[in-house]
């Protein structure tokens, strides 16, 4: 127990160094929010690393809506005349991201490189957020390649979060996560449950981005949700969640986007189908084949 009590005491005084830090972050200093809102995240994942049972996923969902309310502050400073918007999604997932991989590190060295990585891509992410949705014009063709290609980065780290804060699903020996939790029904559920909101969400994101009318978009974020939803229940159902359910649920993701990005009139493309039948079958085969020890 007291070396236990030790190791968090190591750990916090290294958050608090960081901490420290954070006024001359990057190339530029932060303002107070950003700096308020990446030590909040960063607190979030460390309690999210110590957590037992239930408290994990807890503390995931207060590392989401602490980075949502964070930049929501950020917004406000840096640039007033935007409303909230897409921003938002993507700092709850990139916090929920950071909770969730902080419980698949050791104690320590490990857990603060999650911490400074997640603060470096939220802050990053949310900064080219702003500026894609300050332009005058709209979004282009390039920038929505680049947003296609954020939005699954982003469901990749936030899947392997969502699997790791739910106990048992994620199990990785020398990290919080290999306490033997029991594996039931409710956990897969949960874990299909947050996938597809994540999947959802992004999805909505990127057909706002192509500036598609209301019902397209609810259209958009259903079909993804319910698409990575069961695709996530039956990932961990079959063990596949550490790192290859992620990575197919993100090119899921990818392919899905690929199709909806395509013209009305070029959706039924046989050629269009192919490539992305393809691309699903081959994510498809590579997790049942390396999905139980990855």
């Amino acid at each position: 127990m007291s070396s236990r009590r030790g190791v968090r005491r190591l750990t916090v005084q290294q958050l608090a160094a960081f901490a420290d830090t954070t006024a001359e972050f990057g190339e530029t200093e932060l303002t107070r929010p950003w700096a308020e809102t990446l030590i909040a995240v960063g607190v979030a994942a460390v309690i999210a690393h110590f957590s037992e049972g239930g408290a994990t996923v807890l503390a995931g969902a207060a590392a989401a809506a602490l980075a949502v309310v964070g930049v929501n502050a950020v917004r406000r400073t840096d640039d007033s005349d935007l409303q909230p918007g897409s921003e938002i999604v993507l700092a709850g997932l990139v916090g929920l991201a950071t909770a969730g991989l902080a419980r698949i590190v050791p104690t320590g060295v490990g857990l603060i490189l999650v911490i400074v990585i997640g603060a470096l891509l939220l802050r990053a992410v949310v900064i080219w957020e702003l500026r894609l949705r300050s332009l005058p014009s709209g979004a282009t063709r390039r920038d929505r390649v680049g947003a296609l290609a954020v939005s699954t980065l982003i469901l990749f780290a936030a899947s392997i979060g969502v699997a790791a804060l739910v106990p048992g699903i994620i199990s990785v020996p020398g990290t919080p996560s290999a306490r033997p939790d029991a594996v039931g029904p409710f956990a897969v559920a949960a874990t299909g449950i947050g996938s597809a909101i994540a999947a959802g969400l992004l999805a909505a994101r990127m057909a706002s981005l192509r500036r598609e009318r209301t019902s397209g978009i609810v259209r958009d974020a259903l079909g993804a949700a319910l698409i990575n939803g069961l695709a996530s229940v039956a990932f961990a159902a079959f063990g596949a969640a550490r790192l290859a359910g992620p990575a197919g649920l993100a090119v899921l993701f990818y392919a899905r986007e690929l199709w909806a990005a395509a013209p009305e009139g070029e959706r039924s493309d046989p050629r269009l189908l192919l490539e992305i039948a393809a691309l699903v079958i081959a994510t498809a085969a590579a997790v049942l084949w390396i999905g139980v020890s990855l």
